[in-house]
């Protein structure tokens, strides 16, 4: 099968062809993001995630190679399912404006970053060490702007630097959130979030004007 037909986490696994075996895969996928958001990446075994998953250990280990292969599959599954959102919710905003647009993104990445809060800093905790995974957040990253900025910037009206400059407040944002637990807000209130969104809308307005 050619490298662009495979699917980003089957990378990392034995490929299944049925319907059981890609169903116990998936277990194991989500048992897994369960137990990394709950111990950290390096507390995090793969008893446990056998545990969570209701199989053998054996059987993680006949699907992936080691943990390392079991956590990159599930950052991939995390950014294919992320990026198909955005495509979707951005792919229907063709009639809002460019204010409107903005709070859209920002409140599908707080969403994403609620859901996800524990992969996020198992993330940058294995990303301390090993580039591969913060390389891929940051390259999904920088795909999540030029969406955004096609999606805002119609027609090459809006320069793409303040963009990525708000893409980047937005994350910057979000991290802080996921690493600090004394910072002064939080990405769960719905508050703050509006705030950033506000914050956002007048930043891209002044770098605009």
């Amino acid at each position: 099968m050619p490298a662009a037909a495979i699917r980003p986490a089957e990378r990392w696994a034995l490929p299944a062809s049925q319907a059981r075996s890609r169903a116990t895969r998936a277990r194991l996928l989500s048992a897994a993001e369960t137990v990394f958001a709950e111990k950290g990446y390096d507390g995090a075994r793969l008893a446990d995630i056998a545990d969570e998953a209701g199989c053998s250990v054996g059987a993680v280990y006949f699907r992936f190679k080691d943990k390392d292969a079991l956590f990159f599959a599930i950052v991939e599954s995390f950014i294919g399912e992320a990026r198909r959102g955005l495509a979707a919710l951005l792919g229907g905003a063709g009639h809002l404006d460019r204010d409107d647009v903005v709070r859209l993104f920002v409140n599908a990445a707080a969403r994403n970053f609620r859901r996800h809060k524990g992969l996020f800093r198992a993330i940058v905790e294995r990303g301390i060490e090993h580039p591969h995974a913060m390389k891929t957040m940051m390259a999904f990253r920088d795909e999540l702007a030029a969406t955004l900025e096609k999606a805002i910037g119609s027609g090459g009206k809006v320069p793409s630097l303040p963009i990525r400059v708000m893409t980047q407040m937005i994350y910057g944002f979000m991290l802080t959130g996921v690493l600090n637990k004394q910072a002064p807000t939080k990405f769960g209130d719905a508050r703050a979030i509006e705030e950033l969104a506000s914050a956002c809308i007048a930043y891209l307005g002044a770098a605009l004007s």
